[in-house]
């Protein structure tokens, strides 16, 4: 009441505005859906074990992705299979332990145990990309019936050999599913080298 004895009206300064109250939540809310978008853009990218996964976490110009492990060539089998070891740990293969690995996504022409036209050139084309050493990552599934290994392969200057050997007409692209990350890119360098009649596609 005031000194004349009229009640007056006064602002309740302890009490905050409604925006101040909701700040806070709206700011824990907007922090909470920042964390959740990081965490399904990893799970997107590299899977729920850190591996590559999809054609996001992949630069196929040149740059060997994060998450691919490098593994010593111990042979080449034929142009689409390898045999592969490495001291790396926390990757898809074994720690010292050589694995026989089926390249996803591609398949050469045979050579063995009947010989297919090209069988040959595709063997030399994957012995000269993978070299000494290749960084691999695997996709949704890592073997198949075979026993053998399941992996797309990277040389030390960042081709991609998977695709690249369909680019030159030495593999033609398939889809395996669930291992199908890289199938568009594959089938479209598989109609650009039938088209030019590269490789295998001239025979």
């Amino acid at each position: 009441m005031s000194q004349t004895g009229i009640v007056t009206s006064q602002p309740d300064r302890a009490t905050p505005s409604r925006l101040a109250r909701w700040r806070r939540p709206i700011a824990l809310l907007v922090l909470l859906l920042v964390l959740l978008g990081v965490g399904a853009l990893r799970i997107y990218v590299f899977g729920d074990g850190g591996s590559l996964l999809t054609p996001a976490g992949a630069d196929r110009d040149g740059d060997i992705p994060a998450g691919a492990i490098p593994m010593e060539v111990v042979d080449i089998t034929d142009g689409d299979t390898l045999r592969l070891r490495t001291d790396e740990t926390g990757g898809p293969v074994e720690a010292g332990v050589t694995v026989s690995v089926r390249l996803i996504g591609i398949d050469t022409p045979e050579v063995y145990p009947e010989y297919e036209c090209y069988g040959d050139e595709a063997e030399a084309e994957l012995t000269r990309l993978a070299g000494d050493t290749v960084y691999v990552a695997d996709d949704e599934e890592l073997e198949d019936d075979y026993g053998r290994t399941l992996l797309y392969l990277w040389s030390v200057d960042g081709t991609f050999i998977n695709l690249e050997l369909v680019e030159g007409g030495f593999a033609e692209a398939i889809r395996v599913p669930p291992n199908d990350a890289f199938f568009d890119d594959l089938r479209a360098a598989e109609d650009r080298a039938a088209g030019a009649d590269l490789g295998m596609w001239s025979c």
